[in-house]
């Protein structure tokens, strides 16, 4: 993709390298375990939902910081093995992606993740290769790792009356100003739960909420999601799937949402176009294996309608 065509999604935030291992049982503290199989994939939170993007027929692009290291080196490669635009990433020494170890309980799906932010940087708008980004760029995707960067990209897309879609997992003492200058809010029921101390999905939705024209989503896992926005209220089922490993698929359902948005789809339409993304990438080992094509989605969810 040339940088002088639009962007559906331009996303800064974290892009991964992920060590992926698969075990059936968690061991002992101090314990040892054996992994039925190990392979290494490219991930983060923006990084999977931009490839999500580009495999679902959208244009992506990312924004970001990076080395000459093996893995910034690979982390660029997997970006262009998927058409993901990379003109907007900034060539810095020693700047790296998030180096990630990820176990995956191979019975039940599940996974825990070790992370490393050794290294990382994340640019500010004045430092991108081309500052009139806006202008070429339908929605702005940020995740919390890339605070202050984000929210001032946040800040200039909202001049510009830019969509900005987030990803918070975490709560940082960035993460309420992120939540403020977005949009679209999609979070975790877990990190929604511990966020507003409500017991109440309702509760949840509404306390996330910052201002009235904002549009949040809780997502629930084999729950399905819920959400609020200028439609009203409203909640889904999951689309049901053989799931054999959960990581990025929450990424994944950023990256079909915030193009959904880019395509001018309605909040209940693009809530159940990236929820079929989501439940297809969960049939995979890997954040991004499981990433449909526009093609595979289509397929998947004429076969599978949610009512």
């Amino acid at each position: 993709m040339n940088m002088a065509n639009y962007i559906d999604v331009l996303g800064l935030g974290s892009v991964t390298v992920d060590f992926v291992g698969t075990i059936d049982k968690w061991p002992a503290e101090g314990g040892k375990q054996p992994l039925e199989s190990f392979s290494i994939h490219d991930g983060g939170l923006v990084g999977t939902a931009l490839v999500a993007v580009s495999r679902l027929g959208g244009r992506a692009a990312f924004a970001g910081k990076l080395g000459n290291s093996d893995m910034a080196k690979r982390a660029i490669s997997a970006f262009k093995k998927d058409e993901v635009d990379t003109s907007l990433v900034s060539a810095t020494l020693d700047a790296e992606p998030v180096v990630a170890f990820v176990f995956t309980n191979s019975l039940t799906g599940h996974r825990n993740i070790f992370w490393t932010r050794q290294g990382v940087q994340y640019p500010m708008p004045s430092e991108l290769p081309d500052t009139h980004w806006y202008e070429k760029t339908r929605v702005l995707l940020i995740d919390y790792e890339c605070g202050l960067a984000g929210i001032a990209a946040a800040k200039i897309a909202g001049k510009h009356k830019i969509p900005v879609v987030s990803d918070i997992e975490g709560k940082t003492q960035h993460t309420a100003d992120a939540m403020a200058v977005s949009t679209h809010l999609v979070v975790s029921e877990d990190f929604a739960q511990t966020y507003t101390a409500k017991a109440n999905i309702n509760d949840m939705l509404q306390t996330l909420r910052t201002f009235d024209d904002q549009t949040v989503i809780i997502t629930r896992g084999v729950d399905g999601c819920a959400g609020i926005g200028p439609e009203g209220h409203f909640t889904l089922p999951a689309y049901k799937v053989n799931a054999i490993d959960t990581n990025g698929c929450g990424d994944t359902f950023h990256g079909a949402f915030a193009l959904a948005i880019a395509r001018k789809m309605k909040i209940i339409e693009a809530a159940k176009f990236a929820s079929a993304a989501a439940a297809l990438c969960a049939t995979k080992i890997g954040g991004r294996d499981g990433i449909p094509n526009a093609k595979q989605l289509e397929t998947f969810m004429k076969n599978n309608q949610l009512k």
